[in-house]
């Protein structure tokens, strides 16, 4: 029995670790999105009307960060939502989730292409690619901590399990199907968003 226990604790450790590292690659991720507005640079004795219009001509980069900030607040929550039912912990499951951190850690990069080349094709679809991947990551990380209830609460019953796995897997398909709209018009890609 002690050495049970002593086995979960270390497992419940390893999952916190996990988790710590995650918010860490989060924190990280959205403090990296806002140092790529750009604060114009005014000429001596410029006005208030002069800032305003040097604003407005980056109103697309504080609308691409705004979204981004809010999309990594949705893969934030589905994660910590997810893990709410994660009991333990093992090497496969940490390397499913640096897999999903990967994809968090490259938005910052993939937000700044977005915000140079959102009328070209390739740079939408590569920020499609990036949301994809770490909502496929995501969805993949429950499926095998769910399965056969390897490592989540052993007492949840297979429709919650089956209705987190569907909820897990709607915002990639999202995105996968916003690549097929790319092929139209770019702008259709980021309104299905």
């Amino acid at each position: 029995m002690a050495e049970e226990d002593e086995s979960n604790k270390r497992h419940r450790h390893g999952l916190d670790r996990t988790l710590a590292l995650s918010d860490g690659v989060f924190a990280f991720a959205v403090t990296l999105l806002v140092l790529d507005l750009f604060v114009p640079t005014l000429s001596p004795g410029a006005s208030s009307t002069d800032l305003w219009q040097a604003l407005s001509k980056e109103y697309i980069s504080f609308l691409n960060y705004i979204f981004s900030f809010l999309i990594a607040g949705v893969w934030w929550n589905g994660h910590h939502r997810g893990f709410e039912r994660v009991r333990n912990s093992n090497s496969t499951l940490r390397w499913l989730n640096l897999l999903f951190l990967l994809w968090i850690a490259l938005l910052p990069f993939f937000t700044k292409l977005l915000d140079q080349y959102s009328t070209l094709q390739l740079g939408v679809v590569l920020y499609a690619v990036d949301q994809a991947a770490a909502g496929l990551s995501l969805t993949l990380i429950w499926l095998y901590a769910s399965s056969k209830h390897r490592l989540i609460v052993k007492n949840l019953d297979k429709r919650t399990i089956g209705f987190a796995a569907v909820r897990s897997a709607i915002a990639p398909i999202v995105f996968l199907v916003s690549i097929g709209l790319s092929f139209i018009d770019p702008n259709f890609a980021i309104y299905s968003w």
